[in-house]
């Protein structure tokens, strides 16, 4: 039987939709696709359209920072281009114990990005 799922979307809240999902797109190539409300209060962004993440904005003053995992073809690749955009925090692509090949990219605001791909494949 052939799945029902079409995508999925993670949602990071955060305090500024606006300047989170600006960096999303300058650093990490995103698209920015929808903004509910002016000023913003939830922002869509997609990246190649199988990635999507959402920004929703929250008043909390302690947030505590999300995770994603984002699966590639080819991490080095990915790594040269995001490498590129003069991100802070990056780390360099690394074989693991685990059986991955991977990096991380860390936001301004705590959210941690990993780009990888199995080592087997």
């Amino acid at each position: 039987m052939k799945s029902n799922l079409s995508h999925f979307a993670v949602i990071f809240p955060c305090q500024d939709p606006e300047a989170i999902a600006t960096w999303y797109q300058d650093k990490l190539g995103f698209e920015i696709s929808f903004r509910w409300e002016n000023p913003a209060s939830y922002i869509v962004t997609h990246k190649d359209e199988v990635v999507s993440i959402h920004f929703s904005k929250t008043d909390k003053k302690e947030l505590q920072p999300c995770m994603i995992s984002i699966f590639c073809h080819d991490v080095d690749a990915a790594y040269e281009e995001l490498s590129q955009n003069d991100i802070k925090h990056i780390s360099k692509p690394e074989d693991r114990e685990y059986g991955m090949r991977d990096f991380d990219v860390v936001d301004p605001w705590g959210n941690r990005i990993t780009y990888g791909k199995s080592i087997s494949e």
